[in-house]
């Protein structure tokens, strides 16, 4: 008996449909069950003012103006390994008036174009708290997306960076309809 070739051709069809069922629900499940981690900035009355996917390479930075010196103040960071934040440099152009000019063990410093710099400082934090107000100039860099926190809705409120694990699809949720 010899098959038409039309019967092969719808054959075909649907070998190459169920796979492409199955590949669909190997991916669903995957993302159902993979964890993401995301830098979240929450206010203290619980609203999501950023939330964004990070892993071990990603670096964010937070630059001000110093209230009392007047000056730009960066911290820059990184997430590590173990999808942590670790401050790894401190950026200032001037000495006293509360800016840090001693190098906790471990960490060197050096001048670089007119500001003092602290590197290698190397310590994981758990959370960092700003309450950005609108004379410092304040921004928030996470992988060279920026925000202007000295402006509405960050300025006057107290809010807590956090990295969290989430499951992907609690994360979709909150970044699509939070």
């Amino acid at each position: 008996m010899i098959e038409s070739p039309n019967r092969w051709h719808s054959l075909s069809k649907c070998r190459l449909a169920l796979l492409f069922v199955i590949l669909i629900t190997v991916i669903g499940i995957y993302l159902l069950m993979s964890n993401v981690y995301v830098i979240y900035a929450t206010a203290d009355n619980g609203d999501i003012l950023i939330a964004e996917r990070v892993n071990a390479d990603t670096t964010f930075s937070s630059r001000y103006l110093h209230s009392v010196a007047k000056c730009p103040v960066i911290e820059k960071y990184e997430v590590n390994n173990n999808d942590k934040m670790v401050l790894m440099e401190s950026w200032n152009c001037s000495f006293g008036a509360g800016i840090e000019t001693e190098p906790p063990p471990g960490a060197a410093d050096h001048m670089e174009d007119g500001f003092y710099v602290i590197d290698d400082i190397d310590k994981p934090l758990q959370e960092i708290l700003f309450h950005p107000v609108r004379i410092a100039e304040q921004t928030l860099t996470i992988d060279g997306k920026s925000w202007d926190i000295s402006r509405e809705p960050f300025v006057g409120r107290t809010f807590t960076l956090v990295i969290k694990q989430e499951k992907w699809p609690a994360y979709l949720w909150k970044k699509l309809f939070e």
